[in-house]
C-alpha cells in the first residue's frame, strides 16, 4: 500500500498496510499463532487480553446482531492488527475475528500495547490511523447496506480498491491486492452468486477483467458513473 494511501477519504473495507512496522511491540517475544481458514481468532464478547497483528492471510471482521445476522465489516491483511478497537473500552471484543484464508499472527499482550503506544510514537500514530480506518469502514459499510443496491454495492468496493491499492496497467488500473468472490460477497452483504454475477456483468460490459483472485479496472469513470447509479 503507497504510505499516501492512508489520507483516502473512502478507504477499502480491504486494510493491508505492509510498510508498517512493530518492532517495539515484538522487542520482548510476541508468539507466532497460526490458523486455518475459517477458524475464529475470538469471538464477540470475549475479553481483550491480547491483540494480534497479522503477518500473513487476511482476517474477516464480523459483527453480530442480537438476532444472530452476521454483518461482514472489514478485512485485514498484512500488517494489519486486529483487536485494538476493543482494548481501550470495556474490555470485550466487539467483533468476531475469522480467518478468510490461511492466517499467521504475531500475539501481543494489550498491557504491552498500551505500553508501546505511551512511549512510541510511531506504534502510537499506526494504532491510531487503523482505528480511524476501522471506523470510516463502518461508517461507510452503513451508508452502502441501507442505500445501495446489490450491484453499487459491490462496484463502490471495486472503485475504493482500486483508488487505495490501483497502479496504472495501460488504459486501466490493476488492484495490486487479490480477493476471493466469497471476500467481496461477505464485505457486500450479498450471496456469492449474486456477487459473482455482478463481476459477470461488469466484464461483459468491458468495465473490468477478472482474471483468478486480481481485477483491472478497464473503466474507472463507468464504474463511478453506475456506483452513483447514473
Amino acid at each position: 500500500m503507497d504510505k499516501n494511501a492512508e489520507t483516502t477519504a473512502s478507504p477499502s473495507a480491504w486494510i493491508e498496510v505492509p510498510h508498517f512496522r512493530w518492532e517495539m511491540l515484538m522487542a520482548q517475544g510476541a508468539p507466532r499463532l497460526d490458523f486455518r481458514k475459517g477458524q475464529t481468532l475470538f469471538s464477540q464478547g470475549d475479553a481483550v487480553t491480547h491483540v494480534h497483528v497479522v503477518e500473513q492471510g487476511r482476517v474477516r471482521l464480523v459483527l453480530l446482531s442480537e438476532a444472530g445476522h452476521e454483518k461482514h465489516m472489514a478485512i485485514v491483511g498484512a500488517q494489519g492488527m486486529i483487536g485494538e478497537c476493543s482494548a481501550f473500552l470495556d474490555g470485550r471484543q466487539s467483533v468476531t475475528a475469522v480467518a478468510s484464508s490461511d492466517v499467521v499472527t504475531r500475539q501481543v499482550e494489550r498491557a504491552r500495547l498500551l505500553h508501546c503506544m505511551e512511549r512510541d510514537a510511531a506504534c502510537l500514530r499506526q494504532v491510531l490511523w487503523l482505528m480511524n480506518v476501522k471506523l470510516r469502514v463502518l461508517a461507510h459499510q452503513n451508508l452502502l447496506l441501507s442505500q445501495a443496491t446489490a450491484a453499487q454495492r459491490v462496484i463502490h468496493h471495486l472503485v475504493q480498491l482500486a483508488c487505495t491499492y490501483g497502479e496504472p496497467r495501460g488504459q486501466g488500473v490493476a488492484i495490486r491486492i487479490s480477493f476471493t468472490h466469497q471476500e467481496m460477497a461477505n464485505i457486500a452483504g450479498l450471496s456469492r452468486v449474486m456477487t459473482s454475477n455482478v463481476l459477470m456483468q461488469l466484464q461483459e460490459q468491458g468495465l473490468i477483467e477478472m482474471v483468478r483472485s486480481h481485477c483491472v479496472i478497464r473503466e474507472m469513470q463507468g464504474l463511478r458513473r453506475l456506483a452513483a447509479g447514473l
